[in-house]
């Protein structure tokens, strides 16, 4: 079942009365909620690794940020997704990610996150910003950022 994170997950497993319920959760989650550990290291791809992102009301660019996070909604049109891919195939922009998730209240209609591998005070990356919008209906910038693994 779905729930908001994973030790809500735990949570409702410890407050179940049934014997047949289970969570994936973190040891301090089972360790919180008096919870027995079935197993441990469960992921199935030795690079299954968490992200996790500070997130500010004021813009802060660091040094050094070779990556960008952005939303965008395209017109609801055939070749709309080809032509934001194009955009970044003509700026030599590698996409490191893109995903799609349903808008709200809009049937069949779909936003998409990119991750860009751009440094921020790049040409490039400034002419993306400059001509996005002239490709989608929305967009929203999310963040440039350094990825530390």
């Amino acid at each position: 079942h779905v729930v908001e994170n994973t030790a809500m997950a735990a949570k409702r497993v410890s407050e179940s009365d049934r014997a047949d319920v289970a969570a994936l959760s973190s040891r301090p989650c089972a360790s919180l909620y008096s919870l027995d550990v079935l197993a441990e290291c469960v992921q199935d791809r030795d690079n299954n690794y968490t992200r996790f992102a500070c997130i500010s009301k004021d813009l802060q660019i660091f040094p050094g940020a070779d990556r960008t996070s952005l939303m965008v909604v395209l017109n609801h049109e055939p070749g709309s997704l080809y032509k934001m891919l194009a955009k970044f195939y003509a700026l030599d922009l590698n996409l490191l990610k893109l995903e799609s998730r349903p808008i709200p209240e809009r049937e069949f209609e779909f936003m998409f996150y990119f991750e860009v591998a751009a440094h921020v005070a790049s040409p490039e990356f400034k002419t993306l910003m400059t001509t996005i919008g002239q490709h989608c209906q929305e967009y929203r910038y999310l963040g440039s950022y350094t990825e530390v693994l």
